[in-house]
């Protein structure tokens, strides 16, 4: 239904371009995941195939100069040859999050186990009120901070895993938020995230003020959840030919472990540097204050509120990310990264090519491969495998081959 309106909608406001923007893309992915073996027992999953396909619609209205509405839709039809025990959001899904509780209410997307799993999501839907003074904005959108590249301590709200495939568009959530231009470069940022249900365990509030000094673009926040409060900050700027950058947060949460509260700190520094016009080379730290120096802890830690609400993915402490960009030609570009948890001597690492055919076609050719201790299960304990046991981080994730296909229009 929704699907059709958009298009009868389209048609009629096409005749007037300056009116309404209609836009969208076709992709698909064709996926071969290895199996994700457990020492002493059965694999969790099997070697399998996925096709994950996605359609997006997107229309920008604009009734007034001062008023804007913008609706993105996605359906995504997937075939899987082993479906999961997991479920398409499980721990090592290549799937964006489909349990999103910064939304009031969402479509539901039940996984029954077919082959075939149907997704929907309606992932913009707001109205926006613009001035010379700031605009505020009311409904589904995209709230997102951050001044690092690779992992933003500030970014709580439905950040990606490292696994995902389509990580074009970022997750909307439900969000009145309003942004005041104080200046050239200075802006107070401001709003109120609704949850499920509107429901204050769900929900919180930020507050974000960000600036240009002298060539250095700067940024401090504070977001308050209902059983948690975070207050950080950013710096990017370049000394000499290298690029660099800085941010931090530190969260104080009210629940209780062991009767110890939890707080933590996270970091990210790093730089970046262009070898040449083809090349460009880039560094990251980042320290995970909420994570855990023993891999026995990693699976505890997912049901924690770090894990739950504050954004956080990553279950050891200390990272090194390098990553390197390559310009092969004007159409193909090669991208290297990896993720190096530096307590349990794993790994995660992803390369990835991507073609451009013409200006409305692409394609992906790409690669995630992984090093560690896996998973274990011990028998004389539990068989159930509610018992497993982390043997490192990286070292649990299927090595995963894809291609895929874009079309824009």
């Amino acid at each position: 239904m929704l699907f059709c309106i958009i298009l009868i909608c389209s048609q009629t406001w096409a005749e007037d371009e300056a009116a309404a923007n209609f836009s969208g893309y076709v992709k698909s992915y064709t996926l071969w995941q290895d199996a994700l073996e457990v020492s002493n027992s059965e694999p969790l999953a099997d070697e399998q195939w996925q096709s994950q396909n996605s359609l997006r619609l997107m229309l920008d209205y604009f009734p007034s100069e001062q008023l804007s509405v913008q609706l993105h839709y996605e359906i995504q039809p997937i075939y899987r040859t082993k479906p999961s025990a997991l479920g398409a959001g499980g721990p090592f899904s290549t799937l964006s999050s489909i349990d999103n509780r910064y939304r009031i209410k969402d479509f539901s997307n039940p996984d029954d186990g077919d082959h075939w799993l149907f997704l929907q999501n309606l992932d913009r839907l707001n109205l926006r009120y613009s001035t010379e003074q700031g605009d505020l904005t009311i409904g589904r959108q995209v709230v997102s901070f951050g001044s690092a590249r690779f992992v933003n301590p500030t970014d709580i709200f439905v950040p990606f895993a490292l696994q995902t495939l389509n990580q074009e568009y970022r997750v909307g959530i439900d969000a009145i938020r309003y942004q005041a231009a104080l200046g050239d470069f200075a802006q107070l940022d401001m709003g109120a995230v609704i949850g499920e249900d509107a429901k204050k365990e769900n929900s919180g509030l930020f507050l974000r003020g960000r600036d240009n000094w002298d060539g250095r673009d700067v940024q401090g926040i504070v977001i308050a959840l209902d059983q948690a409060w975070l207050i950080g900050g950013g710096l990017e700027t370049a000394i000499g030919n290298y690029g660099f950058w800085l941010e931090t947060a530190y969260v104080d949460a009210e629940i209780e472990i062991d009767n110890t509260e939890v707080r933590y700190w996270r970091h990210s520094v790093g730089s970046d540097y262009a070898l040449n016009e083809r090349w460009i080379l880039m560094l990251e730290y980042h320290y995970n204050g909420a994570g855990s120096d023993d891999p026995q802890d990693y699976l505890a830690l997912l049901a924690v509120q770090p894990y739950q609400q504050g954004g956080v993915y990553l279950l050891g402490r200390h990272y090194l990310i390098p990553a390197l960009n390559w310009q092969a030609s004007p159409l193909i570009s090669v991208n290297g990264s990896g993720f190096f948890n530096l307590e349990d001597d794993s790994c995660f690492i992803s390369l990835v090519a991507d073609i451009s055919w013409s200006e409305d076609l692409y394609s992906d050719v790409g690669v995630y491969w992984s090093r560690g201790e896996g998973l274990s299960l011990d028998l004389a304990v539990s068989p159930d495998p509610a018992a497993l046991q982390f043997g490192s981080e990286f070292g649990n994730y299927p090595v995963s081959v894809y291609a895929s296909l874009r079309w824009y229009f």
